[in-house]
């Protein structure tokens, strides 16, 4: 199926009702943000036939579209020329702070697999590993198949 094809009329209508309409209204290059957003989403597989609890697909589009959109704007270099995340870390997280506030992980025993902290993992898109909201937005309808990060619960007995 053909996605959606989101226009800065349709991105206007939805930052029209949210707190976010200003940072919206100051984006300047409008439509070039969202073919970028509509390039990295329209790259994921999605069923819209899929009943999502009666939300519709076009409606969910058109705002994941339009999020990614102010915040590709916003983080201009978050999927393409970022190099390392922020503070130039990669790779599993030891230690993090936040003026004096700061967190401290333990290493995992050997034999053990890592403890995933994110939702989406290192194998998983990078829009999405960057972008994790998308997610709550489209992830009814996102078609993730076996193996990949998505957090399963386990329940011990």
């Amino acid at each position: 199926m053909t996605l959606p094809a989101i226009t800065t009329a349709l991105a206007d209508a939805y930052f029209a009702l949210t707190p976010r309409n200003a940072a919206w209204t100051a984006v300047t290059d409008k439509q070039i943000q969202l073919n970028e957003a509509q390039k990295w989403l329209g790259a994921l597989c999605f069923d819209q036939a899929k009943d999502c609890c009666g939300r519709s697909f076009d409606a969910a589009w058109t705002e994941g579209v339009s999020e990614l959109a102010l915040a590709l704007h916003q983080s201009p270099t978050a999927l393409i020329g970022g190099g390392a995340a922020s503070g130039g870390a990669t790779g599993e997280v030891k230690r993090q702070q936040l003026g004096d506030l700061s967190i401290e992980y333990f290493q995992a025993r050997a034999g053990e697999a890592p403890v995933q902290t994110s939702r989406y993992g290192p194998n998983a898109p990078l829009v999405l590993q960057r972008f994790p909201f998308l997610g709550d937005i489209l992830g009814c309808w996102m078609n993730v198949g076996a193996g990949s990060s998505r957090i399963i619960a386990r329940v011990r007995s």
